[in-house]
């Protein structure tokens, strides 16, 4: 048995596995430390969210748009972060910086729009509780993300 932990350890994927789930716990962090501190701390309204309402017709609540405009600014901080880490640490390719950022960045958007749909989803529809929706939608696309990036953004040449 011990033989077997230690030959999964020793296979490249398995490794990186582990070291982007440490990435992504550090970034997990930056994530909801500002959505928990610009959403339940400081119930922070940005100016803008009533244009927005309005423009959506009241569709859309301005409390609902100010969790996903914070929503946002978290996980663009953490993205920045993990990127630099990704590309150092966990699959050590740093070739291509521009493509690889540009390809980590387009993962990213398209994990922040199915977090936004998920977390209005959970908040807006199922009425969960912000911080667990959002603990939620996190695990379901750091799943789907690990794959792209790993697979294409983080590609050995």
């Amino acid at each position: 048995m011990k033989q077997q932990i230690s030959g999964l350890a020793k296979q490249k994927s398995i490794r990186q596995l582990v070291k982007y789930g440490l990435v992504g716990i550090l970034g997990l962090i930056i994530d909801m430390g500002l959505y928990y501190l610009l959403v339940t701390r400081l119930s922070v309204h940005y100016p803008f969210s009533e244009i927005i309402s309005s423009i959506l017709k009241g569709n859309m609540s301005v409390g609902m748009i100010d969790i996903l405009i914070s929503n946002i600014i978290g996980q663009t901080l953490a993205v920045i972060n993990n990127f630099v880490l990704n590309s150092y640490f966990t699959f050590k390719v740093t070739d291509n910086k521009l493509r690889r950022f540009l390809s980590f960045g387009t993962v990213a958007i398209v994990g922040m729009i199915i977090s936004s749909m998920l977390l209005t989803l959970f908040i807006g529809v199922m009425k969960i509780d912000d911080m667990i929706a959002k603990v939620i939608a996190i695990f379901i696309v750091a799943a789907i993300q690990f794959s792209i990036n790993k697979f294409f953004t983080f590609k050995e040449r």
